[in-house]
């Protein structure tokens, strides 16, 4: 037999003991070691059996230790029976309790080699048994105050948030009765000493929890009309959430405004609300805060390349609808600015990417865990990352504002590829900005042709000088001729060059001599 190895009969008395508690001491035990306090009392009951069951497999006597003594020696709240029958445990042989010492209440069953344990934070429940200070993962873990055991937990439960994780609770959860036509205050008292954790870790917050119901998991929601102050300044945050968005509040962090010195002053946090129907449930926490930047190294789901080539090839592959390009923007919808993270909801049908880090900021601010693009259900567990849309913004500038996705998969930048068509006769015709001018010499009762079009620049060397008519007529021929092969015909050009009196001044007349004396031919 291992002589480290707890006896049946005491293993056996322990999951007897586990099965005695209520549920509010169950809630306790399972606090001190580190297991979820929600559900009814056999679920609480079978997670710390299988505990021991874990510890004894493992062969791990310290965890066992520490486990018998959270449960023999928790304090039962005021006005309850005892946590623990009378009967006495069975001890192991040699071990260091003896009659003087109490069996259960006022002392603790020490082990033999067994140290003072002192967590880390300062934080020891009353009446507790010393446990190994070797023991890393019981220094690590937040304890609360002696007093703060006995708070009865809410029959509720706060709807979780990756945000936050709740660790302990501060107060009693307070009553904010129906206030039709009124106001109404309700004031919670909290001793600096409570929060001496807060102090050491700044990743711990308090956390003002409130809820319109009693049953069940509820969303944070406080009253339309309300404030809160604390030491009587007025806690700047948003009561109220996104318009006819329930769900959309979160908790109010109030830890900047608490007085941590001295250790016996007592902050008073104030709430006043008016015109309500219905009853609200207000409490403090103690909460493990998670910043935006580490829940983005946490999204580990991806949606793999080739699984997104295969949704565009198979919405292309459709009968039914007419298979054409598509444009993907690289820019987040949300803030207009390029992607660092593409992500999307894992029930999202688009391709179409918002950043990790910019969706995670909106919705730490009101939580409603949409998605932007198709308005479907995209919470933090079924976030992934999208390796197509990284792959593109791996390979593209970042001026690139988006990319043509083809109904292949393939995808390109606009622009980056251009079609070079391959020359044909029709490189030859006429072009409209290619102009060839004859050169210009003035003769007597001759005027020079008017400029023509050509593809290429031609010198003529002769002049074919001839009237106007012909000149005309061989534009005209010349023009004819280009028309008849060419799919655009190259404009007639019309003379404006020559005027009309040029024309007459070559058919008038020759004037006669004046032969009169005075000028007028008379005699």
């Amino acid at each position: 037999m291992d002589p480290h190895r707890p006896p049946e009969k005491e293993v056996a008395y322990l999951r007897t003991a586990v099965r005695m508690p209520s549920k509010p001491i169950l809630q306790t035990i399972c606090t001190l070691n580190g297991l979820p306090k929600t559900g009814n009392k056999i679920d609480l009951q079978g997670r710390i059996i299988r505990l021991i069951d874990d510890c004894i497999a493992q062969n791990d006597s310290q965890r066992y230790r520490e486990i018998y003594q959270s449960v023999c020696n928790v304090p039962a709240p005021s006005g309850s029976a005892p946590a623990m029958p009378s009967q006495p445990p069975y001890y192991p042989p040699n071990s260091a309790h003896t009659p003087s010492q109490p069996r259960f209440g006022g002392a603790s069953y020490s082990p033999p080699g067994a140290a003072s344990y002192s967590p880390g934070n300062g934080y020891r429940p009353a009446n507790t048994v010393p446990l190994p200070a070797s023991t890393p993962s019981s220094a690590s873990r937040p304890l609360p105050r002696p007093r703060l055991l006995n708070l009865a937990p809410p029959a509720f439960q706060y709807k979780q948030s990756p945000f936050f994780e709740v660790k302990y609770q501060l107060t009693e959860v307070k009553t904010c009765e129906v206030m039709a036509a009124h106001r109404n205050s309700v004031s919670l008292t909290l001793s600096a000493q409570d929060i001496e954790q807060c102090v050491a870790d700044k990743t711990m917050r308090v956390m003002v929890f409130c809820a319109s119901g009693n049953t069940g998991v509820q969303d944070i929601a406080f009253p339309h009309q309300s404030e809160m102050k604390v030491n009587t300044a007025e806690v700047k945050a948003n009561l109220r959430g996104l318009k006819n968005k329930p769900g959309s509040t979160r908790p109010v962090d109030i830890t900047d405004y608490l007085r941590m010195k001295p250790s016996n002053y007592a902050n008073k946090i104030d709430f006043t609300y008016a015109l309500t129907s219905k009853r609200f449930y207000l409490c403090l926490y103690v909460c493990k805060a998670t910043p935006v930047e580490a829940l983005v190294g946490k999204i580990q789901k991806k949606i793999r390349t080739e699984t997104v080539i295969s949704e565009i090839t198979k919405k292309a592959s459709d009968p039914d609808v007419i298979a054409t390009s598509q444009n993907l923007s690289l820019k987040c919808p949300l803030t207009y600015m390029r992607l660092n993270l593409p992500c999307r909801g894992l029930s999202c049908s688009h391709i179409q990417c918002f950043d990790a880090t910019s969706y995670l900021q909106l919705q730490e601010q009101g939580p409603q865990w949409i998605c932007p693009i198709c308005n479907k259900s995209a919470p933090f567990d079924q976030l992934a990352v999208d390796e197509y849309v990284r792959e593109i913004l791996a390979n593209t500038s970042d001026s690139t504002e988006q990319v043509t996705i083809e109904p292949d998969g393939e995808w390109a930048v606009p622009g980056a590829r251009k079609m070079i068509e391959p020359k044909t006769h029709e490189s030859n015709l006429v072009d409209d900005d290619d102009l060839v001018v004859s050169s210009v010499s003035k003769s007597a009762n001759f005027h020079t042709p008017t400029p023509t079009r050509a593809a290429t620049s031609i010198a003529f060397p002769n002049h074919n000088y001839g009237t106007p008519t012909n000149l005309n007529g061989a534009s005209r021929d010349s023009s004819m001729a280009a028309r008849s092969g060419s799919k655009r015909p190259a404009p007639e050009v019309i003379d404006l060059t020559g005027s009309d009196d040029e024309e007459e001044d070559q058919y008038r007349p020759v004037k006669r001599a004046n032969l009169g004396q005075n000028g007028y031919g008379l005699h």
